[in-house]
């Protein structure tokens, strides 16, 4: 039985009107205005048409890789949002916590060139800290029109009474034209809701049948099929649409002709799926969708590059159940967007572009019904990702952990072989030294080449210029191998064997690497990266869900290193949020496949979050057995031990294992003999850590932010000291634990936010632990200063607690990161309330609360 569905509220969209005004050919000048105000002046922007010509025309081949789209993407934002403008777009912008306001950007193009540029793909930081970001149209909060300056009346977009009323005409095929297989529009999916009434005229479709049809009104003109150009008499050029003519044949129906075909018909919308929009139609490649709007058409979307029949159809059904609902046109649009971006396609997504000049009502309303209202089943299914709770969700994860296989190992030397062969295919006159050095090496490979040897065979006699080939080849791999996800290397084990060989590039080194800045990487896992690193693990896991469920439906779509990072970032997210079965199902199923089967370095990262696992879950000796094991697969292979990246992950194990230690020293359960030989455990394993990360900056010349927990636990080690034998500490080494604690989350800017909460968390509890120092140590003599130390604990855990941290939105674990930071903060309060702090009784108690003083990891 049909069912009209129950309508709510929709999103309120405030107007950010931003204009692009022609200066000279490497120049134009930007000036924004919204209800907040207006920039003062105009923004002059230097332009480099150049590159934007060659990205764009990429775009419209089809051959745009992934790297490039986020280029032209960041080149377009950086042109329409500059300076002052992009201050005051921040300042426009709907906070998070309002899901019913949006921000709507209103393009006016004063611009010939950039007229015809793909805006929708623009995107930009939206906090000054410049954080990874979504492309524009895909957040969702934005909308992006485009508006055309008229001196005419801004048209509204009121419906008939009743359903609305779709013409869908289609001519799709047609002689001397490319076939197009995108299915009807009018099927049961869409026909069957009482919202629409759907008339489809016969495909192809004629001048008589469309003429015909559009003697009647109709709410929305819908057009699938190809749009033509035509030489008129006088030398111009005259665009239209591709229809039937009366033999069978293809004929033109002008845009002027189609214009007022539509305003007979009191068209709101007209729909142009037409596959060549950029083919000749006059000024710029969307000029048939501003000759609609210039003929009185209120709104117009239209194809601005050719997109894949299906994705166009997977669009419109998107769109227009949105439509169906009530949506507004500009949450229609975003429906659809949203629709072919579920599909894992790289920029079909940004294909439509909206044309509408009213400043209010962007939507359809029904006499009978609400003004500007949708339906509670959209406004669920596309607030955002969907709440993470949802016991769908993690059905579907944990059905994925047991469906999911890994691809078959490659043979490296078929790797190799293809990669030679390509760059040979592809080098250039000056190139031909990297063709050479890339040939060599991957004839040796896995050997490495002598220098000596290398030079002689590239007739390189000065080793400074192998260097520089070395570094201009890693290049080279990186740009063409992109679909491995820059797989491959050109490494030298060590300035004294002065020997170069090829090798497959380490998992550890592209996370290092932050793949949220790696331009090939698959658009949907930066996306879902870049949530993670600023402590959004709710919406992170839910994208890394949902790539992967499409990955495993369409039979791959990522790379073997793709799903490695989807694998490493899903686990870690999972233990943030405290889903221990599903990170259980994760690494014993699709992470481990993957780690065994063809990716061995990925080990250790996958052992890594296994140990911290059951650290969280107080099972300490299969924590400590994960660190052990993955500091004995780093140490049995010394020529990876030697790669920056995996000195990092041996330190980081190290430091790991130094903490599971300390929380053996911790428990009151065994004798002290035993706690007092863990904490020694742990202050070796601490200073092998050490050893490791001055190693690492001894060789890149920079720190990392793994240090921060190299800090901590160095923090930690003098508190557990403390808690063990409290005259075992002075004076200068808590001084010195509270410098270290500090140091392991500032400076902020360099700290990831759950880095930040655990740097915190630690500096409460060396202040709580010096304070009682202070209170048995001397005898009483310190409390004042213990006091001191309670009162800041005590601020930073309340500042924790409530999530304030400067801005920052971090989910913290319901079930370790919470109840852990509550304890901590209930037994800060007690001593902050107690009138005498001096009790030996008191701190004894204190001390046995061990979450107080273990570290968040």
């Amino acid at each position: 039985m049909l069912m009209r569905c129950e309508m709510m509220p929709m999103r309120d969209y405030l107007d950010f009107r931003v204009e692009v005004f022609s200066m000279h050919a490497t120049e134009w000048a930007v000036h924004a205005s919204c209800p907040l105000g207006e920039t003062r002046s105009t923004t002059a922007v230097p332009i480099d048409r150049s590159r934007i010509d060659q990205l764009v025309a990429e775009l419209d081949a089809r051959t745009i890789s992934a790297g490039a789209c986020f280029e032209l993407g960041t080149l377009l934002g950086g042109l329409l949002l500059p300076g002052e403008v992009l201050d005051l777009f921040r300042a426009a912008f709907p906070a998070d916590t309002d899901p019913m306001q949006g921000i709507r950007l209103r393009l006016v193009i004063r611009e010939s060139w950039a007229a015809s540029l793909p805006w929708e793909l623009a995107h930009v930081p939206l906090t000054a800290a410049g954080e990874s970001t979504p492309y524009l149209a895909v957040h969702p909060a934005v909308s992006i029109l485009r508006h055309e300056a008229l001196p005419a009346p801004q048209p509204m977009l009121e419906a008939a009474e009743g359903p609305l009323r779709v013409l869908c005409a289609s001519a799709r095929q047609l002689p001397g034209l490319d076939p197009l297989n995108a299915t009807d529009l009018a099927q049961p999916a869409l026909t069957g809701l009482p919202e629409l009434h759907i008339e489809q005229l016969s495909d192809p479709v004629s001048a008589g049948s469309l003429e015909e049809a559009l003697c009647t009104p109709w709410d929305v003109f819908h057009f699938a099929g190809h749009s033509l150009r035509r030489p008129r008499i006088d030398g111009t050029q005259m665009a239209g649409l591709a229809i039937a003519d009366d033999r069978g044949g293809n004929a033109l129906l002008s845009a002027d002709r189609l214009a007022l075909l539509l305003q007979a018909a009191k068209v709101k919308i007209a729909v142009l799926g037409t596959c060549n929009p950029n083919q000749g139609l006059g000024e710029h490649r969307l000029a048939l969708g501003t000759f609609l709007v210039e003929a009185g058409i209120p709104a117009v979307v239209i194809m601005q590059f050719p997109v894949e029949d299906a994705h166009a159809a997977a669009f419109s059904l998107a769109f227009y159940r949105a439509l169906a609902a009530g949506a507004s046109l500009d949450e229609s649009v975003a429906d659809g967007r949203r629709k072919v971006l579920e599909l894992g396609i790289l920029t079909d997504w940004a294909a439509p572009v909206t044309f509408c000049r009213s400043t209010r009502d962007t939507f359809f309303t029904r006499r009978e019904e609400t003004t500007g209202s949708h339906t509670q089943s959209y406004r669920a299914g596309h607030a955002g990702v969907r709440p993470p709770e949802d016991a769908q969700r993690w059905d579907t994860l944990r059905r994925l952990c047991q469906e999911w296989q890994p691809s078959a190992s490659v043979d490296e030397r078929t790797e190799i072989t293809r990669l030679t062969t390509l760059r040979r295919a592809t080098a250039g006159p000056n190139s031909a030294h990297v063709s050479a050095l890339v040939k060599t090496l991957g004839e040796a490979y896995p050997a490495a080449v002598p220098e000596n040897e290398l030079r002689t065979k590239l007739h390189l006699p000065d080793r400074r210029k192998l260097a520089a080939l070395v570094r201009e080849a890693n290049h080279s791999l990186e740009e063409e191998n992109r679909n491995e996800l820059s797989r491959f290397i050109i490494a030298s084990p060590r300035p004294a064997e002065a020997s170069y060989f090829l090798q497959r590039r380490p998992v550890a080194d592209l996370i290092e690497r932050s793949p949220t800045a790696h331009g090939k990487l698959d658009y949907h896992l930066r996306l879902a990266f870049g949530l993670y690193d600023v402590g959004d693990y709710k919406q992170s896991t839910a994208h890394l869900i949902d790539r992967l469920e499409s990955s495993h439906r369409n039979n791959g779509l990522l790379t073997v290193p793709e799903h490695a990072l989807l694998f490493y970032y899903l686990s870690k997210s999972l233990l943030k949020l405290n889903r221990y079965s599903e990170l259980l199902a994760v690494l014993e199923g699709p992470y481990r496949k993957l780690s065994h089967s063809v990716l061995a370095d990925l080990e250790v990262e996958r052992l890594h979050v296994a140990g911290v696992r059951h650290r969280h879950l107080s099972e300490l000796s299969p924590a400590q057995t994960c660190f052990e094991r993955a500091i004995s697969t780093l140490k049995a292979t010394p020529e990876t031990a030697r790669e920056p990246a995996a000195l990092c992950s041996l330190g980081d194990s190290w430091v790991l294992l130094a903490q599971c230690r300390l929380e053996q020293a911790l428990d009151h359960s065994v004798p002290l003999i035993v706690r007092e030989a863990a904490l020694a455990s742990a202050e070796d394993a601490l200073r092998k850590g050490t050893q490791q990360f001055t190693e690492l900056r001894r060789i890149t010349g920079a720190a990392t932010h793994y240090e921060g927990r190299l800090n901590g636990t160095h923090a930690y080690t003098t508190l557990v000291s403390s808690l063990i034998r409290v005259d075992s500490v002075t004076a200068a080494m808590w001084g010195q634990a509270l410098r270290f604690a500090e140091a392991g989350f500032t400076p902020e800017r360099d700290r990831k936010p759950f880095g930040i909460v655990a740097g915190k968390f630690a500096l409460s509890s060396v202040l709580l632990a010096c304070a009682r120092w202070h209170c048995l140590a001397r005898d009483g003599s310190g409390s004042t200063q213990a006091r001191a130390h309670i009162a800041q604990a005590l601020t930073l855990l309340k500042s924790l607690r409530t999530d304030h941290m400067e801005g920052r939105r971090v989910h913290l674990g319901p079930q370790f990161e919470i109840p852990k930071i509550e304890l901590a903060t209930r037994t800060a309060n007690e001593l902050a309330a107690r009138q005498d702090i001096t009790s030996t009784d008191l701190w004894h108690e204190i001390a046995s609360r061990e979450a107080v003083w273990s570290p968040l990891v």
